[in-house]
């Protein structure tokens, strides 16, 4: 089963993904991508991210079966912040 997420970003790519990576390599998830597309893994979670303008789209593909999807939302949304 996966999700689909969105965003309205308020501050530019520029500005937010480098935080984002940051934020999730010190919670043990790769963060790879730009400012287009990109895709993460790491804890039992493995999804992708796309931007169009000042929305962000997030697909998790996968997930830990104990992690009920609230927690998965808040911790992703986390890391794009």
């Amino acid at each position: 089963m996966s999700k689909f997420l969105e965003v309205r970003l308020s501050q530019t790519p520029d500005v937010f993904l480098p935080r984002a990576k940051e934020t999730a390599r010190a919670n043990g998830v790769h963060l790879t991508g730009d400012h287009e597309t990109g895709h993460f893994n790491g804890r039992g979670i493995e999804g992708a991210y796309r931007i169009d303008g000042d929305t962000l789209a997030i697909h998790i593909r996968k997930k830990p079966l104990i992690m009920p999807w609230t927690m998965i939302e808040a911790a992703v949304r986390s890391f794009f912040a």
